[in-house]
């Protein structure tokens, strides 16, 4: 059986590459940039259903301009590929919950997602250092990903 990591890593170089035109390949521990000095930007989207959880994802800032113009069909360096680029962001992290969703529990149970929401920069430090993060680099820029499921 496939773990919940497994699947996160799947799911998410998939809708990245459906979605955005963006491919992903693993990234290292030892590429990784340092919490402190990482520009990044967060999204998370709780879902409730059996099971309930949250997914988190961190990118570099630039990342979400790319993203926006992949998927609107614009210049990166435009200034609607800036003001679009955390929606974007949200509409990706849907995607990737949604399709997770399904490949880790099937079709049958329903879950309710929630809306997407920008997460403070205090709480990359202990996302961070999560050993269930999924590391990629996408674009020259690192992505994470972070499935949490709570306990019953």
């Amino acid at each position: 059986m496939e773990s919940t990591r497994d699947i996160a890593t799947q799911t998410v170089s998939r809708i990245l590459g459906d979605a955005a035109f963006i491919f992903t390949d693993a990234l290292t521990r030892e590429a990784r940039p340092s919490p402190e000095e990482w520009e990044a930007e967060g999204i998370s989207l709780k879902f409730i259903g059996q099971p309930s959880g949250e997914v988190r994802m961190w990118v570099g800032s630039d990342f979400a301009c790319i993203a926006a113009a992949n998927m609107l069909g614009i210049d990166t360096g435009s200034e609607e590929a800036k003001q679009k680029g955390i929606d974007a962001l949200k509409e990706l992290l849907n995607m990737v919950v949604g399709n997770f969703m399904t490949a880790a529990y099937g079709e049958q149970p329903v879950f309710t997602l929630g809306l997407p929401q920008k997460l403070p920069r205090e709480r990359l430090a202990s996302d961070f250092n999560d050993s269930d993060a999924v590391w990629l680099e996408a674009e020259g820029s690192p992505v994470m990903f972070l499935v949490k499921i709570a306990s019953e």
